[in-house]
This record gives C-alpha cells, structure tokens and sequence, in this order.
C-alpha cells in the first residue's frame, strides 16, 4: 500500500512539474482606468497636466470609468473626457439612437465610431467611441461653457485620441 501511495505522490508531482503553467479558471480583465495616463503623456498632446478629476468622491459608476483633462492651460475653453467601459462597445454607440452625425473610422488600426450628442444647446462636442478588447473607450471634447473652444470639436477629439491611442488596452 505505502508503495502505490509513493507511485502516486511522484506521479502527481510529475504531472504538475510538467505542467504548462497555465491553470484555473479564466479571470476577466479589468476595467481600464483613463486616470492611469501620465501627466508627461496628457502634457505631450497639448492638454493640461495638472488638472486630471474623476466621478467625484462618492460618486460610483458601475458601467463606466472616467476621468476629465483641462484644455491647455493657456486657453483651457474645453475639456476632454475619458471614459472606459467594460459593459459597452463600438457597436453600442453606432446603434444609440440619440448619437448624430456619426462617421465610421479607424484610430491606430482600431474600429472607431464618431458622434455628438444634443444632450444640451448650452455645451458643444464630439465624441469618438474606440474599440479595445475588454469593451470601449470614449474620448469627448465638450466646451467649458465660458470661451468659445476656438477649433472643431471634432478636429480635437481625433487629434487628442490619436496622440493617446498607443496608451489604451489593445484591442480585439
């Protein structure tokens, strides 16, 4: 009996020092955080560096992950959005029915979608929707409300999501 249980102990180990590596179950991917962009990379594409906020304390959005960069700190008239969702997709934003004027692109080899939105007369903006493997990202350049933004919204959403892309979570 002592011999079968010694067969077995060395085969098991065996069997598990021989192993790929590889075991378990498959954990899903994390939810990328638009904060986690540095202060040098916000700084390189003309953004402010100092200024970076979130949802706010307290405030908890199950779907979504955001963080908002000022315009450059000389003329800071808009702000860019960043928001990460793990829920949603390209796809959702070409079927939401309340995105207009939306164009088919490609950012850094990625499916985009661009639109803007009437969520309000009062704020101009644009918004380019960017695949990554574990869901979406949405860049959106939406004015401040006090000076006019002084160049397209779109123009600066592409420009801002170009100089970023090599930053987000790869794609599919």
């Amino acid at each position: 009996m002592r011999k079968r249980v010694a067969t077995l102990v060395a085969w098991a180990a065996l069997i598990t020092g021989c192993g790929d590596g590889v075991g378990g179950s498959a954990v899903a991917a994390e939810r990328w955080d638009p904060c986690s962009i540095t202060p040098d990379a916000i700084a390189a594409t003309g953004l402010d560096p100092d200024y970076r906020e979130g949802w706010g304390t307290g405030i908890e959005v199950r779907d979504w992950s955001l963080c908002i960069f000022r315009g450059p700190a000389t003329q800071p008239s808009y702000f860019v959005n960043i928001k990460s969702s793990d829920v949603f997709t390209v796809k959702d934003a070409r079927a939401n029915e309340t995105n207009l004027n939306g164009v088919d692109m490609e950012v850094d080899g990625r499916d985009a979608y661009r639109y803007t939105t009437s969520n309000s007369q009062s704020i101009t903006d644009c918004n380019l929707a960017v695949d990554v493997a574990n869901g979406v990202v949405v860049f959106t350049v939406n004015s401040m409300g006090t000076d006019p933004i002084g160049a397209d919204p779109c123009d600066l959403v592409l420009e801002h999501t170009t100089d970023l892309a090599t930053l987000l979570p790869p794609a599919e």
